[in-house]
């Protein structure tokens, strides 16, 4: 259980203090979603065409077109944002 376990230094950046574990690794939220990032492929935006930029809140990763400003979600993002909102008490209404 990680409430119990010690905080050390996150191997990747050597400077912030974490409990949690990536790839059996202490790393920090900040270096796991870099990580990750890094790892994903380059994107087209299915609009116009144009490279997507990868942005990043709260461990989720996001494309976004930086010509019309379309947003894309890989699957299970758009569930991952609402789990961000609600424990943030932000109310979310989806329409179809």
């Amino acid at each position: 259980m990680n409430w119990f376990k010690n905080k050390e230094i996150c191997t990747h950046c050597n400077n912030n203090e974490t409990k949690r574990e990536f790839e059996n690794r202490p790393t920090c939220a900040e270096c796991k979603t870099k990580i990750l990032m890094g790892r994903e492929s380059t994107r087209t935006c299915p609009i116009d065409g144009s490279i997507l930029i990868k942005e990043h809140s709260s461990e989720i990763i996001i494309d976004r077109c930086p010509k019309c400003k379309g947003v894309w979600l890989d699957a299970g993002e758009i569930e991952a944002l609402k789990d961000v909102a609600q424990s943030e008490g932000i109310a979310i209404g989806m329409i179809f």
